[in-house]
């Protein structure tokens, strides 16, 4: 039986334990190089980078592969996300 690609998920929360969030983005890269934004209440969205939704290029967080991405790279990407919008949340 062939597995369906993720069209367009819920990965996690910005909020969440940035490691746990590495795990759950790796996870969805499984089946296909995925690209990963965050939207304005910081939920995590995982869809292939030809489905990311018009107007949500500037919230992406990266684009990872199985093969090609390590869980701290991961984490790096989303604590300097955080860091982002702390910094513009105060500005």
């Amino acid at each position: 039986m062939r597995k369906k690609f993720i069209r367009s998920s819920q990965v996690g929360s910005l909020l969440d334990e940035p490691v746990e969030s590495a795990r759950k983005i790796l996870l969805a890269c499984v089946p296909a190089t995925m690209s990963f934004w965050v939207d304005h209440n910081s939920t995590i969205h995982a869809v292939r980078p030809e489905q990311v939704p018009a107007g949500a290029e500037s919230l992406i967080v990266g684009t990872y592969s199985i093969g090609g991405t390590s869980l701290a790279h991961i984490e790096e990407d989303l604590l300097a996300e955080r860091r982002e919008r702390a910094t513009a949340w105060i500005a």
